[in-house]
């Protein structure tokens, strides 16, 4: 019995030990989480900058058109 709890005890302490030198697979998810979403903020920041300069440019040539117009 005595032998069964001292084998238990050294494979607990063998494992935790082993466990501070194995790659972490869930931070390395979590990196590639946070990468892909600073990713994706800065693809919707680009996409949101074009958009508001190409319709910034649709006003401008419509506005004159607007003004003969109406004279």
């Amino acid at each position: 019995m005595l032998f069964a709890v001292i084998a238990i005890l050294v494979v607990a302490i063998v494992l935790f030990v082993l466990s501070f030198f194995m790659n972490d697979r869930l931070e390395d998810l979590e990196s590639q989480l946070e990468q892909f979403s600073i990713s994706t903020m800065q693809d919707t920041y680009q996409m949101k900058k074009k958009i508001k300069i190409l319709e910034e440019e649709l006003l401008t040539e419509n506005y004159p058109e607007d003004l003969t117009k109406s004279n």
